[in-house]
């Protein structure tokens, strides 16, 4: 799994930076932005465990194996 944290950390202070200098358009932008990142990534996630144990829970091997596949992806 890739750890995002110095990232996500290094992004947070650029649009609290902006933030406070003053009311950039940009910055607001940047930050809806980044909350529909976050949401989007957390619904796929979530998504994503749930069919996968559906799978297993029907001893589907080869769904198993594809959705695990799909999921590894999208982690990056």
């Amino acid at each position: 799994m890739k750890d995002n944290t110095s990232y996500n950390k290094d992004m947070n202070d650029l649009v609290k930076y902006k933030l406070q200098k003053k009311n950039d358009p940009f910055a607001f932008n940047m930050v809806a932005q980044m909350i529909l990142d976050e949401s989007l990534h957390s619904f796929q996630t979530k998504r994503y465990k749930e069919q996968i144990d559906d799978a297993l829970e029907k001893r589907d091997e080869a769904r198993f194996m594809e959705l695990t596949d799909e999921y590894l992806r999208f982690l990056g």
